[in-house]
């Protein structure tokens, strides 16, 4: 049963305002108070996420009982991303964070401003609904602002590349399941003003949208060296 939450409802300003209370509190505390446990944290929050994701399956399959290949495969870019995230938590590797950083930050804003529950309310997916998508946008924010962590020049094109791969696959794949995993089967019911026209055509709107806000997240760091480049030709 798909569920969306209206803007500006009393759900939507608790999950938004919660979730970025979550993620600004979260970024400060490591940064210097807690800073000489940030790699305790960091695998602790691993661990409850995977956990979470665990738990999520143990729900659908002996609770709500409505498991189902059509909708609870990791198949979405929101759960491969913070499966990715897991891992970079645990393990930190450079295309893991720019995946995270350029692809992962999008999908989990939009997700928390136009959320839609795919099976149902209860206050479990309430719940895990805005922790993981809080997730999504904390950890590359945190691998950045509190390990130091910097996108490659060319990090921007990989991604989106990368992110191709999987895009490929499970529009394929969608046909087979009767699913519609990425929203690449059939157009979310969200009121999103990045959803224009119907399938296909919403589909290259939503790829265009997706290179201009990974061209907006790849600007401060273009800024950044264009002035670290101007500052060491000037003092050479």
């Amino acid at each position: 049963m798909h569920v969306v939450i209206d803007p500006l409802s009393q759900l939507w300003w608790e999950g938004l305002i919660s979730s970025t209370i979550g993620i600004i509190l979260m970024i400060l505390l490591f940064r210097k108070p807690l800073q000489a446990h940030q790699t305790l944290f960091m695998k602790t929050l691993s661990l409850i996420l995977f956990f979470s994701w665990i738990y999520g399956h143990y729900n659908a399959l002996f609770i709500t009982k409505n498991w189902s290949f059509q909708y609870n495969l990791p198949l979405h870019l929101c759960r491969i991303s913070i499966i990715i995230g897991m891992i970079t938590l645990w393990k930190p590797k450079q295309w893991m964070y720019e995946w995270l950083l350029f692809l992962s930050i999008p999908s989990g804003i939009h997700s928390i401003l136009t959320p839609e529950f795919t099976q149902g309310l209860s206050t479990y997916l309430i719940f895990d609904y805005y922790f993981v998508h809080a997730a999504l946008i904390f950890i590359p924010l945190f691998l950045t602002f509190n390990r130091g962590m910097l996108p490659r020049r060319d990090a921007w094109r990989r991604s989106f590349l990368y992110v191709q791969i999987p895009f490929v696959i499970i529009f394929l794949l969608n046909f087979y399941l009767d699913s519609n995993y990425m929203y690449l089967a059939e157009k979310p019911m969200v009121n999103n003003p990045f959803l224009i026209g119907d399938w296909p055509w919403y589909i290259i709107g939503l790829e265009l949208v997706l290179i201009l806000h990974i061209a907006i997240i790849h600007l401060p760091f273009a800024l950044k060296n264009v002035f670290l480049l101007e500052k060491s030709s000037k003092s050479s």
